[in-house]
């Protein structure tokens, strides 16, 4: 009898400790949870009196648009007597197109809805995810194309394809061609808009991944597999320097590519990568920002982070050295910035050529702000390409016609209505790009007193004491055993 009361005892209070304990976490939870956001609604538009430009094709003056359920129904001269509904005299521009990001996964809990938020800041109104950590992507587009969160037009790749030993965590492995075949389908019933592959494919496997995807007509993109050589690759979009200088060495056991080995290359070299990817009808996407951000990993005094490094959580700066490789020596270092010039040239030698550069940023990577970073990509591009006109030609309507082409990266008849709108002339400054007055996605008007508004408040709460301690200790406990798994498979 004495030891039933002692049970029931203890079962009573180690059921209400589990119910607290239950309660406090759930409480935690909500509580770090980010602010709600008040997202416009889709609402029909007349602009009237507008100068548009699309860089690079047009710029004409005195045009009226009208937009019905997120699409342009019509573009003609303005008359006397139609007024618009919002910024009557203004210029307009397709919105900023970001082909090469990566999602937050779900576990970092509100860094979807920041990220999203950023890239509306920066005026970015749509994003290609390239390589998927969760299987719930799909469930944040549709919160975003129903309204319920406020973000950019989302297009995914699905997880990325790769071979044995897999890259990166959560990619697909992918052992013969009939495997990739199958897994290219799989994708394609998911949805997907593109298929991402990677540097350990063997040549069977990425035959037949390359196949299903043209069968399918779904756009083939990612690392040029190290065991491929670059002239046997088509229809296919490169991303960072993959394969450019392998067309005859091979490439690196266990790297993408070498920056000594850009350095390395002849006037020779360079021109026969380049008549192959004429050829092969090979893009290129080339992620400059994300690789002179790593520096700031290997000396953040000498590299300091960029001005919009104070948005994000302060996790992100425990969790990016564990992310990817940097420069670790100076030598290294030195190497890094060497081949800054070399990769310059290599853009500018490719557009010359007629070959499509994409603009993209990697996002997620070390340091590499989400809507910020696509400015620092900008800089670069029209640093080797000679023009502001052209670098943003690159970031509208080239990544477009690479993305769903006649649907963004261009203000035109039928197209989606992601436009930015600005009461002053942008065409002559980068700077001035980021300065939108309102941004419009998918017929949603947001303004740019609102989304400044949004994101203040965001700071408030993901630079806040709860937050960061929440977080920095859940990713200390994610990081441990990280580093304990990777221990016991070596």
């Amino acid at each position: 009898m004495f030891k039933t009361l002692r049970l029931r005892k203890f079962l009573t209070i180690s059921s209400s400790l589990i119910v607290a304990l239950f309660a406090g976490l759930s409480f935690l939870y909500f509580t770090i949870q980010p602010p709600k956001l008040i997202v416009p609604e889709k609402t029909d538009l007349i602009l009237s009196n507008l100068t548009i430009w699309n860089p690079g094709l047009d710029f004409v003056s005195g045009q009226t648009l009208e937009i019905s359920d997120g699409i342009i129904t019509n573009i003609e001269p303005s008359k006397s007597d139609v007024s618009g509904s919002i910024c009557t005299g203004c210029y307009a521009m397709p919105g900023l197109i970001d082909a090469h990001i990566h999602t937050p996964p779900s576990i970092a809990i509100g860094n979807r809805e920041l990220f999203s938020l950023l890239y509306l800041q920066n005026g970015v109104t749509a994003v290609r995810d390239l390589g998927q950590f969760d299987d719930d992507l799909p469930k944040l587009i549709r919160r975003i194309e129903s309204g319920k969160l406020a973000g950019p037009r989302m297009y995914r790749c699905g997880r990325i394809l790769d071979g044995d030993p897999p890259s990166v965590p959560g990619a697909i492995l992918v052992e013969s061609a009939e495997d990739g075949k199958r897994t290219v389908a799989k994708h394609a019933s998911q949805g997907v808009d593109c298929i991402k592959v990677y540097g350990n494919l063997s040549p069977d496997a990425f035959q037949g991944v390359s196949e299903e995807a043209n069968l399918i007509g779904l756009p083939l993109i990612g690392h040029t597999p190290n065991s491929i050589s670059f002239g046997d690759i088509k229809n296919f979009e490169s991303q960072h320097y993959t394969g450019i200088p392998y067309l005859i060495k091979p490439a690196p056991i266990g790297r993408a590519y070498k920056n000594q080995d850009l350095i390395d290359m002849t006037e020779s070299d360079i021109n026969d990568v380049l008549n192959v990817m004429v050829m092969n009808n090979i893009s290129f996407l080339p992620t400059n920002a994300n690789l002179m951000s790593r520096l700031t990993v290997s000396d953040i005094e000498r590299f300091p982070p960029s001005e919009g490094f104070k948005h994000l959580p302060e996790f992100w700066e425990i969790a990016w050295p564990s992310i990817v490789s940097h420069p670790e020596t100076e030598a290294e270092i030195q190497t890094e910035l060497e081949a800054r010039a070399y990769a310059l040239s290599f853009i500018r030698k490719a557009n010359e050529s007629g070959i499509d550069v994409l603009v993209g940023t990697d996002v997620i990577m070390p340091y590499v702000i989400p809507g910020e970073a696509m400015h620092q990509q900008l800089e670069i591009m029209s640093q080797a390409l000679g023009s502001n006109e052209k670098a943003l030609q690159a970031a509208t309507h080239v990544n477009g016609k690479h993305i769903d082409p006649g649907k963004i990266g261009q203000i035109a008849t039928g197209a989606y209505a992601d436009i930015l709108l600005f009461k002053n002339n942008p065409r002559h400054d980068l700077a001035t790009i980021k300065n939108w007055d309102y941004a419009i996605v998918d017929g949603r008007v947001y303004s740019r007193k609102d989304v400044d508004a949004a994101v203040e408040k965001f700071d408030k709460h993901f630079r806040g004491a709860l937050y960061s301690r929440v977080m920095n200790a859940a990713y200390k406990v994610i990081a441990g055993e990280y580093e304990a798994s990777e221990v016991s498979n070596h």
